[in-house]
């Protein structure tokens, strides 16, 4: 028994390494992308902001067939006139992914007349922009409900069959704010980290489960409707992403079985400053940066 933990121990940095060199040589010789022409796609929030351009991505990627969910009926309705142009089919459905009784009766609508989904986007999010003594109660509780519960709602749904199909990914629009809060938006900061815990745990029970992946994206501010009035001190050293370069990354994370992917590339230097600086330090660069103000001209939706 000594001798195979020894022998795992031993074992254990090449395999680090080796992971390591892999992973580097990946990001030079990026590995084939994944075909979606048999790929059923799911997205929540599908009618506006980066759902929109979501739903363009997989069309453009050749995926089978779009389903499209949320709230508003306009949204979902031009959007999904728009992917048919394109020649892709695709359908909507009301539903609010906050309740979870809509969302399994409307899982069961879309197996029944699309068929079996093969790729989940959990999309749909909502953000207040308050602090916590300025927020409405029932306004704190919807953002817990869409952006975190209606993931594990969604997720229940669809992914039992996925996993008898051994045919399966799961994707989570995060947010870098997951990782770094700011004043001004509890709610959302909230509920977006218990989001990336939750496919934390999801990506890792995944492991033997053949065929089935999850990805989970955390951009930065992007230019969309939600975050409308957010301003940044520096925009021209941190410009705001736009959505159609978050969901080109995303899809192409998809179709690389990319676990995690933070957007851009210098948000990995905030996890290793996070790590390493003490509060006091951390408190000064939320300062300088603006990150500490940035909520107070936040409008939001209109």
């Amino acid at each position: 028994m000594i001798w195979k933990w020894l022998g795992a121990l031993l074992l254990f940095p090449v395999q680090m390494v080796y992971l390591v060199v892999k992973a580097a040589v990946c990001m030079v010789l990026p590995p084939k992308l994944r075909d979606l022409s048999r790929e059923n796609v799911l997205i929540t929030g599908g009618g506006r902001g980066i759902g929109r351009h979501l739903a363009r991505e997989f069309a453009k990627r050749g995926a089978r067939k779009i389903v499209l969910w949320g709230r508003t009926e306009k949204c979902l309705k031009e959007t999904t006139e728009e992917i048919r142009m394109m020649g892709t089919e695709c359908h909507y459905f009301i539903c609010d992914v906050g309740n979870r009784e809509e969302v399994y009766r409307q899982a069961k609508a879309v197996r029944e007349k699309v068929g079996d989904i093969t790729i989940l986007v959990n999309n749909a999010a909502v953000v207040h922009g308050k602090s916590l003594m300025d927020s409405d109660d029932d306004a704190l509780l919807k953002s817990q409900h869409i952006n975190t519960l209606g993931q594990f709602w969604t997720t229940k749904a669809f992914l039992p069959r996925m996993l008898e199909l051994q045919n399966g990914h799961i994707v989570c629009l995060n947010s870098v704010l997951a990782l770094s809060a700011i004043p001004g938006a509890i709610d959302y900061c909230t509920s977006k980290a218990s989001s990336f815990a939750f496919m934390e745990s999801l990506t890792l029970g995944l492991l033997d489960c053949p065929g089935v992946n999850a990805t989970t994206v955390l951009p930065f501010h992007t230019s969309t409707e939600m975050f409308q009035g957010m301003r940044i001190r520096f925009p021209n050293l941190f410009p705001p992403l736009k959505p159609e370069t978050v969901a080109r990354r995303t899809v192409e994370a998809v179709q690389m079985n990319q676990a995690f992917l933070l957007l851009p590339w210098t948000m990995h230097v905030l996890v290793i400053l996070k790590s390493i600086l003490p509060q006091a330090a951390l408190e000064e660069i939320h300062k300088f940066s603006g990150s500490y103000t940035c909520m107070n001209t936040f409008k939001g939706r209109t």
